[in-house]
């Protein structure tokens, strides 16, 4: 394999990785286990302290978790280590959410943590084949209720996966 040939290979890893923790995200903020499932080798290794164990058994429960509130997932400052077939990956995770009541979020939770991922290369793409969530701090915060004047936007409060709002964009 040529040099190019093998930063062009780094480069569509790169991008892969990144489109993966992207699906992650919206999947959470959406609640869709099929878009979910994109993201993590079914015996994955997840540890999120409330649950350790496959992947195939977290995607229930997470699921569970989120579909009793609204939440909004960022992933940002993404360093990749690739090695052939596997990548290690750190990330940091900016999460705000809270219980939806009567069409508004009344108290939202902050989160702030990093996820210390390993991906694997497979024939659908890389995927999350270990993971660890680092969770660094936790506070809540007050959501204001939506002012008058924009009260004919579209609200996005308790928006799943089988809205007319939603787009299958994977």
């Amino acid at each position: 394999m040529s040099e190019l040939e093998k930063r062009i290979e780094n480069i569509e890893a790169i991008n892969d990785i990144n489109q993966c923790l992207t699906r992650y995200c919206r999947a959470l903020d959406w609640v869709d286990e099929d878009l979910l499932k994109t993201c993590f080798l079914d015996n994955g290794h997840i540890d999120y302290g409330f649950y350790v164990g496959d992947a195939k058994g977290f995607i229930p429960i997470v699921l569970e978790v989120e579909k009793n509130s609204h939440t909004w997932h960022n992933i940002s400052n993404v360093a990749i280590d690739l090695k052939d077939n596997l990548a290690d990956v750190e990330s940091y995770g900016f999460t705000a959410g809270g219980e939806v009541i009567d069409n508004q979020i009344k108290d939202i939770t902050i989160y702030l943590g990093r996820y210390h991922d390993e991906f694997t290369k497979t024939d659908q793409g890389w995927k999350i084949s270990r993971r660890l969530y680092i969770l660094d701090a936790t506070f809540p915060a007050t959501s204001g209720e939506v002012l008058e004047s924009i009260k004919g936007l579209s609200l996005g409060v308790d928006l799943r996966s089988n809205s007319d709002k939603y787009r299958k964009l994977y």
